[in-house]
């Protein structure tokens, strides 16, 4: 069986362009111009992002033509704000579907912690086994949340998150970042064999943001999976560059923040 992730690779490395929040936080994260698909994988296609994340009625309707250059990984789960109640995120598109779409990887959300996290481990775990017989690789994104997560930051919970990753058969698993250089290590040796992407969050100062990025690169993460650092920033082009010099160059922040002036 062979998993092709070095598609979505350079060197090892990678820089995922994330669009799936339309359905997880709503029009709060959007504007006029960002709230065009085209106008992001523009910004994905012309940045040579490793790939970009939509769910499937997006990509269905704008995956298309050349923007089929940039490898496209389907989020098969999501849920939205509106409801408040303990975390959940169920199946809402199919491998088969995603791989018709043209998917290079899958990703699903599980919130370990939750009272609901048995479910979506099952769920995750037949997702696996299906993408790995077509050759595609999965992606968790392993966020803890939940009435059993008084802080969803703690280092070893999200050490934790990261072997709940592993041990499902997840090829990468995007997890936060808490600022614990030394500790975040041991959610790195927790991940094993399984690559780490940090994502991105909320918006930062683009310095600020440069600074977290070249942390989480020399503590050994394979990359980010950003996207309202990018598509909310004014100028998403040089912050893409800025970022891609860190990563995949190995340039220090003072070298990478060049590219903003």
């Amino acid at each position: 069986m062979t998993i092709h992730i070095n598609k979505l690779l350079t060197n090892g490395k990678a820089i995922f362009l994330a669009y799936d929040q339309g359905l997880e936080h709503g029009p709060s994260d959007l504007n006029m111009k960002n709230v065009d698909p085209n106008y992001i994988l523009d910004i994905a296609l012309e940045g040579h992002y490793n790939g970009v994340i939509l769910q499937h009625g997006l990509a269905e309707k704008y995956y298309q033509d050349y923007y089929k250059d940039i490898p496209l990984i389907v989020k098969l789960n999501g849920q939205t704000s509106i409801t408040k109640m303990e975390p959940i995120s169920k199946k809402l598109c199919t491998v088969e579907r995603a791989i018709k779409l043209g998917a290079d990887a899958v990703g699903y959300t599980i919130y370990n912690g939750s009272e609901n996290e048995d479910e979506m481990m099952a769920e995750f775990s037949k997702i696996v086994d299906t993408a790995h017989d077509y050759g595609l690789p999965a992606i968790i994104w392993a966020y803890p949340r939940g009435k059993f997560v008084p802080d969803p930051m703690n280092t070893n919970l999200l050490a934790y998150c990261a072997r709940v990753a592993a041990e499902l058969g997840a090829d990468i698993v995007k997890i936060k970042y808490n600022g614990d250089f030394e500790g975040f290590k041991w959610v790195m040796k927790n991940a094993g064999r399984t690559k780490v992407v940090i994502s991105g969050g909320s918006k930062l100062e683009p310095i600020e943001f440069l600074h977290k990025t070249h942390e989480v690169m020399q503590i050994g993460a394979s990359g980010l999976a950003i996207g309202r650092n990018i598509w909310q920033h004014d100028k998403p082009f040089s912050l893409t560059k800025a970022i891609q010099a860190i990563i995949h160059h190995d340039k220090t922040v003072d070298e990478a923040k060049k590219f903003l002036e």
